[in-house]
């Protein structure tokens, strides 16, 4: 049975963070849908545009093995809606897992997932896993049970293939 990963999105995504795992996962066989907060077409960063497949409040975390979170300023405007917290806290409450990139993170620190995990994000926001309660470290990549958290669209290689690794198991 093919795994369904859910992508969660909104304006200002860092295009790179959305598209690349997005087609990676896909190229393994998921089915990976677009999780925005209305449905509608929401611009990147960088000016792409992506139509979303399900609203979040269309969707449960039964549907869904997986959550990505990418950066960009989407993050930051994602947090103001309970919805898409709750969603992430639920995923984790039932031990799916939970994986975020970048400026990402803001979205499991709001849910209150990162204490006392180990966990890696953009630097400037390193301050905000720290003060959640989790280790910051300065990894590509870092696995800590269901969460899954990178730094930069660099690291992106890195960050599928533990997404990838954990989906396996």
């Amino acid at each position: 049975m093919s795994k369904r990963i859910a992508l969660l999105v909104e304006d200002l995504y860092q295009d790179q963070e959305v598209w690349y795992p997005y087609f990676r996962l896909i190229e393994e066989g998921y089915t990976v849908d677009f999780i925005g907060m209305k449905k509608t077409t929401y611009t990147g960063k960088y000016g792409y545009p992506l139509e979303v497949h399900k609203a979040i409040t269309e969707v449960t975390p039964l549907e869904y093995d997986a959550v990505i979170i990418p950066g960009g300023f989407a993050p930051d405007l994602m947090r103001k809606t309970r919805d898409m917290i709750n969603f992430v806290k639920q995923m984790h409450d039932v031990d799916k897992l939970v994986a975020s990139i970048c400026h990402g993170a803001w979205i499991p620190v709001s849910a209150d997932i990162v204490k006392g995990k180990t966990a890696t994000c953009y630097y400037a926001i390193a301050d905000d896993i720290r003060n959640a309660g989790a280790n910051y470290v300065d990894e590509e990549v870092v696995v800590d049970g269901s969460l899954i958290t990178s730094r930069t669209p660099n690291d992106l290689p890195a960050f599928c293939k533990a997404i990838i690794s954990y989906l396996h198991e």
